[in-house]
């Protein structure tokens, strides 16, 4: 199966940015583990700007997507909880409705980025004798060196796709255990 990373996008500039997020919850328990902590839901300002977008995902400070994201989400049965994050833009009057989703996690997965030039991939495994894995599973975060990563099936990258996502940026990943003592 193949796997992408979630990342960044240039639509994601005007997406919105919220005010005062700092210290409405602990973002560290923005977990499965912490899930119970976090209220059913929250309400956040959004900084005024002209060029907001309400697009599909925000990735800063934390997760968050859309009602059609979530619907995927769902489609796909993942472990997966929510809680409902409410942006309201008071300036001019609109609000949004986004859910928060708490994912599985593993540390002990790494990645790294497939690279493509004219369609040709570049960037290859071929000095490594590590196995590539194939998890069964189409959305989780794994953490390397204290940050997380949001990982994406095919199926599941597809399904939004087709629904014309706003703010999804994706890159091609390899999946590997991570080594222990050289292995």
């Amino acid at each position: 199966m193949k796997y992408f990373l979630m990342q960044d996008t240039p639509e994601l500039k005007y997406a919105p940015k919220l005010k005062n997020w700092y210290g409405k919850f602990d973002v560290r328990d923005i977990c499965l583990d912490g899930f119970p902590k976090l209220p059913n839901i929250q309400q956040f300002a959004i900084e005024q700007s002209d060029n907001t977008i309400f697009t599909d995902v925000i990735l800063f400070p934390f997760l968050l997507v859309s009602p059609i994201f979530k619907d995927v989400i769902n489609l796909y049965r993942e472990r997966c909880f929510f809680c409902n994050v409410l942006l309201t833009d008071q300036v001019k009057r609109e609000s949004k409705m986004y859910y928060l989703p708490v994912l599985d996690e593993a540390t002990n997965i790494q990645m790294r980025k497939k690279e493509y030039k004219d369609g040709v991939c570049i960037s290859g495994n071929d000095e490594s004798e590590e196995e590539v894995l194939d998890l069964n599973r189409n959305l989780f975060w794994i953490r390397d060196s204290g940050k997380r990563h949001i990982i994406l099936s095919l199926d599941i990258a597809e399904s939004l796709i087709r629904r014309e996502i706003t703010g999804l940026g994706l890159c091609e990943v390899e999946l590997y255990c991570k080594s222990n003592n050289g292995k």
